[in-house]
């Protein structure tokens, strides 16, 4: 268990965007691609608009689900949680910090969309997660879901 936690948390601190999917009071699902960082518990954390669908979902129901995925190496990480704001002054966050120079780094000549957009109405949010599985499709000499999807104990 300890190898697959460490390989499920590597791939997803390797990772920089992912799939948010929220519900508001109404029901209705709503799917975004966010850009992320994650700490050494599974923990994400993620910028959005205060305006945004996503802030409007969370503030009504804080369930989300996460999920990050490759099609070079199939593997899957997909996480339940619990979303809220995460409060912070500028500059003493460093998630908060970590997560701009995600949005402004890379080999790209675009950047996230959020550093195109006004910083006043910005929220950091945080994903506490409550349900984790690693799912490693890639081994060649294991097959059955037993050996493809690990439920990583959340902290």
């Amino acid at each position: 268990m300890d190898k697959k936690r460490a390989d499920a948390l590597k791939f997803l601190q390797e990772h920089r965007a992912g799939v948010l999917a929220t519900s508001g009071k109404d029901g209705q699902p709503h799917a975004s691609v966010v850009f992320y960082v994650a700490d050494e518990h599974f923990n994400v954390h993620f910028l959005t608009l205060f305006n945004s669908r996503k802030c409007k979902s969370i503030a009504e129901n804080p369930k989300v689900a996460f999920t990050v995925g490759r099609l070079d190496t199939p593997q899957t990480i997909q996480i339940e949680g619990v979303a809220e704001e995460e409060q912070h002054e500028e500059g003493q966050s460093a998630e908060a910090d970590k997560l701009i120079n995600v949005l402004t780094q890379g080999g790209s000549r675009f950047y996230a969309p959020l550093v195109k957009l006004d910083r006043a109405k910005i929220l950091l949010v945080w994903i506490r997660p409550t349900w984790i599985r690693w799912a490693d499709y890639s081994p060649m000499d294991k097959t059955g879901t037993k050996s493809v999807w690990t439920d990583i104990p959340v902290a």
